[in-house]
């Protein structure tokens, strides 16, 4: 089996949420048509050693994220369902707020 996203990514950072005890894993990744413009996954694992599932992807997404983003964890809700992804969006500081709908299994 292949890798998957074979050349789809750039800087990624990991943070642990402790509040929901997963691993989410920011990607800034090339859009799949045009060389100007970026997308971003996340993915979520319950280990970092763990399979990664694919919880969010946008290609492209609707704004520069640059080369890199993140989940500070300083700026995640003590349950965890809400979290601030940060972001070089151009030449600029950002700030997303996002807030995670889980599932039936609590993931």
């Amino acid at each position: 089996m292949g890798r998957p996203n074979a050349g789809k990514c750039y800087r990624s950072a990991v943070t642990y949420e402790i509040g929901l005890k997963r691993y989410l894993w920011c990607v800034t990744r090339p859009a799949k048509d045009r060389k100007d413009t970026y997308g971003l996954a996340i993915y979520d694992a319950p280990e970092p050693w763990s399979p990664w599932t694919k919880e969010y992807v946008a290609d492209p997404w609707d704004t520069d994220a640059s080369e890199s983003c993140g989940f500070p964890s300083k700026w995640i809700s003590a349950d965890g369902r809400t979290l601030q992804l940060v972001f070089a969006g151009g030449e600029a500081f950002c700030v997303r707020h996002a807030e995670l709908i889980l599932t039936s299994t609590g993931k």
